[in-house]
Order: C-alpha cells, then sequence, then structure tokens
C-alpha cells in the first residue's frame, strides 16, 4: 500500500458521515495534488474499496461535489494492511522499553 493511498485511508476513516471527504478536501487534506490523488481514488474505487455519491445540487458558486466514503469491504482491506503493517514492525522495532 503507498503512502497516497494510506494518506486518502486516513482523511476518509476521519470524516464523519454527515460531511463526507470530496476530491479537493482530499487534496488539501493530504498535501497529494488532483494528478495523484485521482487516480488513486478511481483504482480504490475499481476495486470496491470505496463508494461515490455526487452532491444533490450544485451551489451557484462551485460544481457539485463528489463524495468519497470507505465500503465494507475497503475496511476489512484497510484493517488487514493495518494488521500486516504492524506484524512487519514488530519483526524489525524492538519493543518498548527494551535494550
Amino acid at each position: 500500500m503507498t503512502a497516497v493511498i494510506w494518506a486518502i485511508l486516513d482523511v476518509l476513516i476521519n470524516s464523519p458521515s454527515d460531511d463526507p471527504a470530496w476530491g479537493l478536501r482530499i487534496c488539501e487534506w493530504t498535501g497529494y495534488g488532483s494528478g495523484t490523488i485521482y487516480p488513486a481514488l478511481d483504482r480504490m474505487l475499481n476495486a470496491g474499496y470505496i463508494a461515490d455519491h455526487w452532491e444533490d445540487q450544485a451551489p451557484v458558486d462551485r460544481p457539485r461535489r463528489r463524495y468519497y466514503e470507505l465500503t465494507a469491504s475497503g475496511r476489512q482491506w484497510m484493517s488487514e494492511a493495518v494488521r500486516a503493517r504492524n506484524e512487519r514492525r514488530a519483526r524489525w522495532a524492538p519493543a518498548p522499553g527494551a535494550n
């Protein structure tokens, strides 16, 4: 899993359900540009890890937003990735207090 994907997951998991993340917010919060974020979002959509939906109506001052949220399989995928990362770290990182 790439740093970009981890960053996107961090935004999605920390976005409240009543205020889901949209593309520009994800770009701003992660610090990655749209040329990096949108292809990653497309890959995650195609894999079924995230779902999207469009804002009902666009305000007059901007285009409609496309919102992104983790799916159940996306949460499972993330959980497995975190577990695998923790197992890798445990192999090379000393336990706290061990000298």
